[in-house]
């Protein structure tokens, strides 16, 4: 039902996109953008939650990472990159959550060394890290975990 839900919105706003993106760029970037919008709201609720403890940054990306790998392949597996689950699924996840949490280390990495190195509020370094890493995980996804 949810499944069925999300693809008539994503074809239903499709043609106001199609001249510019192809479907799974447009797809990757609504389900991607969903994603991440839950990961940041995530992270930054369990860091305002945790804001007087010293690993408030730590624990809350961990848990956006933890509830959003699973939105994110199940958003990537039947829309962005349409793969039927077969045996092949749980590889696809193997693949998925490496692609992931590689770009879960590197942007937690580049969100530090934002609030270090720059001095930006934590929640703003790791909203620009986070559209840094859509870029780089998309390429990953598509030719890696879903080729």
């Amino acid at each position: 039902m949810l499944k069925k839900i999300v693809n008539q919105l994503l074809t239903f706003f499709y043609p106001l996109f199609k001249k510019v993106l192809p479907f799974q760029v447009y797809t990757y970037l609504v389900t991607g953008g969903i994603n991440t919008l839950l990961n940041m709201g995530l992270f930054a609720g369990c860091y305002a939650l945790l804001a007087s403890n010293n690993f408030a940054v730590e624990i809350a990306t961990l848990v956006s990472f933890v509830v959003t790998v699973f939105t994110g392949f199940w958003f990537s597996k039947n829309f962005t990159f349409s793969t039927n689950l077969t045996v092949q699924g749980k590889q696809q996840f193997k693949k998925y959550t490496i692609v992931a949490l590689q770009g879960q280390v590197n942007g937690y990495l580049l969100t530090k060394a934002l609030i270090i190195l720059v001095a930006f509020k934590p929640v703003f370094a790791y909203v620009l890290t986070a559209f840094i890493m859509l870029t780089i995980n998309y390429f990953l996804q598509k030719y890696y975990s879903f080729k």
